[in-house]
């Protein structure tokens, strides 16, 4: 089936762009978009939907690839290098491959010389781990480039941060990026993930604590934006972005960095920025466990939605968890929650309904100490 949730983002525009500022005038990079048709997932997305979802957010450019392509991706890789001729400069191309496939280095050479900026690799849906040495090949041929690895690094894989992190040591100048906050990994690399800045990471990815743990763990140097459309709509994706940037206390000039500044840099050839250390789980103060509380049903819920199941019980939980409390951001949230409620009970056919809201007031309740919104439920579509 489909998945545009753009319709249920715009409703909540007021909220998610509360936080938005013009990052002293940086344009904005999506580093993670797919377009496909025949992915198994059933996902669906085109080119004008993903430059759809660029215009509903107020963003500039993305890297697209091939969604899943059980039969090959060479006519998929074609489509994608059509659509970035196509996009006026608004989209730059990755090449997909499965490198168990046999011609897989052929395929990626030809995407590189057809304009591709680097490869996309997805252990989970083609099914291999690393180490890998047809893997091994495709980096060293886009370190041959200077040009970007993204991996799949989030759920259903076993880990690969070892191997990653191998990789960018004996090429230095490839540029490897680790995909939906690098959740496979980004805890076994903590300890060296500084000493590596060709080792990215970006933000396609809905959990607010995972994000916290990114943005307190690697150095902000080393994160991309990125929404994974149109799983993630931009919209929403821009404001989970900002809200946990923010919560451990990056400023403008950096989230300027992270949103679209480091990714043209990249592109450009150029070595990507230090914008200095990671700030360290310190720069999120004092623990609540109220908000943690409320944090934790509502992942439950959105888990519910993402695997097909029934998230009430859990969002009723979280609203539970709320109840006689006097905290501004946690009366937002509340509304949030209630609002996602009656989504759902108005459609109760879309197993999708309602998830955009209940994320949004997840990632309030997880980011106190990015304040609340000047925004009510009332002035929301």
């Amino acid at each position: 089936m489909p998945v545009d949730l753009r319709a249920e983002a715009e409703t909540l525009r007021p909220l998610l762009v509360s936080g938005r500022s013009a990052f002293g005038g940086a344009s904005w990079f999506d580093a993670h978009t797919h377009i496909g048709q025949n992915d198994p997932d059933e996902r669906r997305a085109t080119v004008e939907e993903i430059v759809g979802g660029l215009d509903q957010a107020g963003h500039d450019r993305a890297l697209v690839f091939a969604m899943h392509e059980p039969d090959g991706y060479r006519e998929a890789n074609d489509a994608v290098l059509a659509a970035v001729t196509a996009s006026g400069g608004r989209l730059e191309a990755l090449a997909r491959v499965d490198p168990s496939a046999p011609g897989a280095v052929d395929e990626a050479r030809r995407c590189l010389d057809a304009g591709a900026r680097g490869i996309k690799l997805h252990p989970r849906s083609d099914a291999f781990a690393l180490p890998h040495p047809v893997v091994a090949e495709l980096v060293a041929l886009a370190a041959e480039r200077r040009g970007i690895v993204l991996f799949h690094a989030g759920r259903g894989i076993p880990r690969l941060g070892a191997a990653a992190a191998e990789l960018a040591r004996l090429h230095p100048d490839v540029r490897i990026v680790l995909a939906h906050a690098g959740i496979s990994d980004v805890a076994e690399l903590a300890p060296v993930v500084a000493t590596l800045p060709n080792l990215l990471f970006d933000t396609a990815w809905w959990q607010v604590s995972d994000l916290l743990a990114l943005f307190t763990t690697v150095p902000p140097g080393q994160i991309l934006y990125a929404s994974d459309m149109p799983y993630g709509p931009g919209l929403f994706s821009a404001f989970g972005f900002e809200r946990t940037a923010r919560a451990v206390g990056l400023g403008d000039d950096v989230l300027g960095e992270i949103a679209g500044g480091q990714l043209t840099r990249i592109l450009a050839g150029e070595e990507p920025l230090d914008l200095g250390p990671a700030p360290g789980p310190a720069a999120l103060g004092g623990r609540s466990v109220a908000h943690e509380r409320v944090v934790s049903y509502l992942t439950a819920a959105a888990f519910g939605v993402w695997s097909g199941g029934d998230p009430d019980q859990s969002l009723s939980l979280a609203r539970l968890a709320v109840a006689g409390r006097e905290d501004p951001l946690l009366a937002l949230t509340d509304d949030l929650m209630a609002r996602a409620q009656g989504v759902r009970e108005r459609a109760p056919d879309d197993p999708m309904a309602g998830l955009i809201a209940l994320m949004s007031a997840q990632f309030l309740a997880g980011t106190p100490t990015a304040g609340v919104p000047d925004v009510t439920v009332s002035t929301l579509g």
